[in-house]
């Protein structure tokens, strides 16, 4: 694992803490705790994969899974700058390596646990959720989960939201669902996506994930006027790192749609 602090660092405690799977996957889901920690410092990420397989532009066809780990770390450290980020944890694992140690081998979350004994007690963990479609996002999901659970009451986060990346969830009960107002962070939103070129030469993440973050706002309420200009969903899942199970927990939040429906099943 490599931590990488960037020069626009600002030494302050870390109050906003994010893990993803992927290379990007931060500046979407955790957009809320680097907008809020961008004027004065606070927020980390660790980011678990090396994504040397991703998909990749004409312009990238040639480059083999070592050098495009390479140029995607690059990107990265980077967006890191580009957020003032305290700083930036890259575990530079694969994707099976990640499913291993969600599903069954425990050292990379013992690993992640001292990531998170670190910087202990931040007010928001930033995670993705266990709905997610891609595989690697749950299996991070899972195994941050669990090394959370390693963790002594008094190091644990305060709040653990799991956030969209391949799934909206503008779909559970808004009883269930967080809304996080990020109105007035496009500029930086865009600087962030900027920074990740192979990917959105490939896969217009930047594009889509600022519409998405528009269209939640307008969606969120069908009687009401807009009150934000930007909304990134989350779901509180703090009570994971308290004994409930992950299969109790997405349970919970299916049974809650289904009587938040307006046609009864």
């Amino acid at each position: 694992m490599e931590k990488f602090i960037p020069k626009s660092a600002r030494g302050q405690k870390v109050k906003y803490l994010a893990v993803s799977a992927h290379k990007d996957d931060v500046e979407m889901l955790a957009l809320d705790g680097i907008f809020r920690a961008y004027g004065e410092g606070g927020f980390a990420a660790a980011v678990l994969t090396d994504g040397g397989q991703c998909p990749r532009s004409r312009e990238y066809s040639a480059v083999g899974d070592e050098d495009m780990a390479l140029i995607r770390t690059a990107e990265q450290k980077r967006a890191a700058e580009a957020g003032r980020y305290e700083k930036l944890y890259l575990f530079e694992k694969t994707s099976a390596e990640v499913k291993r140690a969600a599903y069954g081998d425990g050292g990379l979350a013992e690993e992640l646990a001292e990531v998170f004994r670190e910087n202990p007690r931040p007010d928001v963990l930033y995670l993705h959720n266990p709905f997610d479609r891609h595989p690697t996002h749950v299996a991070a999901c899972l195994l941050a989960i669990k090394a959370v659970n390693m963790l002594k009451d008094d190091e644990k986060p305060l709040k653990i939201y799991g956030c969209e990346v391949w799934r909206d969830l503008d779909w559970p009960a808004d009883s269930d669902k967080v809304a996080m107002n990020v109105s007035g962070s496009d500029e930086l939103a865009a600087k962030l996506m900027a920074c990740f070129v192979s990917q959105n030469s490939v896969k217009r993440y930047d594009v889509a994930s600022a519409a998405r973050r528009a269209a939640n706002a307008t969606f969120y309420q069908s009687h009401e006027g807009d009150e934000a200009s930007a909304l990134v969903y989350g779901l509180d899942m703090t009570e994971l790192a308290y004994g409930a199970s992950v299969e109790d927990f997405m349970r919970r939040i299916l049974d809650d749609f289904r009587k938040d429906l307006h046609v009864a099943l």
